[in-house]
């Protein structure tokens, strides 16, 4: 692991475990941690890693940019999601944010995430890799766990990549449902568990696939499988996921996998490039 010789980092907060375990990560080679928690979505256990945290509302650009800066901290990590919904529903945009929408003539995840990067450049903080300090949470290639993939399994893996391929392409989502041949569900902008419960819906065996973004930005929105991944794969009654290589984390790794196995689900680690 290759990690940036650095002093000091914030961490911008979103859902889930993500954000506490690249604390956790980060307090093992930087003396000084700071924490920007967005209210409503941010688990408040990552107070107890941060030097100190501040709370802000989804929205509130400016005011996480300048708490960062005032700390004299010039690099900062974007870990976690906020909930999809925000976007349309209790988002409280501040001038900066505002006008930063304004000027994109399309919003998906590639296009703001870019131009917040650039509004954090602006002002002498540099966004690091979602994936700094935790690299060796990347998904390796090969069967990872004890449940090995049935035959058809493999064949509809190697459909979902192509489906999931075109998808990232045209930054609609990351994730498919697949099942003999067959798409049942495609992820949007709900999130990857509303995806897979939808394809479960139809029956039991379907096969998840998940796959980063075509010209992936690994500073944000690094696909992840954690606990909440295993909860919905195992109501959907999933045959089996899986995750492309080295561009996607897998978060509480030993959790996970014992958890796949105990429900007799798969999970592969893929290269587009490669067969299974």
């Amino acid at each position: 692991m290759n990690e940036p010789d650095i002093d000091s980092v914030a961490i911008v907060a979103g859902r889930g475990s993500y954000p506490l375990i690249v604390a956790r990560a980060a307090r093992r080679h930087v003396s000084r941690l700071s924490v920007v928690a967005i209210r409503g979505d941010t688990d408040t256990p990552i107070d107890e890693v941060a030097d100190r945290t501040d709370w802000i509302y989804a929205g509130q650009l400016n005011k996480a940019i300048t708490l960062i800066r005032k700390q004299g901290i010039h690099h900062v990590i974007f870990a976690g999601q906020i909930r999809p919904s925000r976007l349309f529903t209790d988002l409280r945009p501040d001038f900066r944010l505002f006008r930063l929408l304004m000027k994109l003539k399309v919003r998906n995840a590639e296009s703001m995430f870019s131009a917040v990067a650039k509004e954090f450049l602006d002002d002498g903080i540099e966004v690091l890799p979602a994936t700094t300090f935790i690299e060796d949470l990347l998904a390796k290639s090969g069967t990872l766990g004890r449940v090995k993939p049935k035959t058809g399994h493999l064949a509809d893996i190697a459909f979902g990549t192509k489906i999931a391929a075109e998808m990232t392409r045209l930054n609609i989502g990351q994730t498919v449902v697949v099942k003999k041949g067959t798409v049942l569900a495609v992820e949007a902008f709900e999130g990857t568990d509303k995806a897979i419960l939808r394809g479960g819906a139809m029956g039991k065996g379907s096969v998840v696939v998940k796959m980063a973004r075509h010209n992936k930005d690994m500073r944000f929105d690094v696909p992840c499988v954690g606990t909440r991944t295993v909860e919905s794969l195992t109501t959907a009654r999933a045959g089996a996921i899986a995750v492309q290589a080295d561009k996607t984390l897998i978060l509480e790794p030993e959790t996970v996998v014992t958890a796949l196995n105990k429900a007799g689900i798969a999970i592969v680690g893929f290269s587009p490039d490669h067969e299974l």
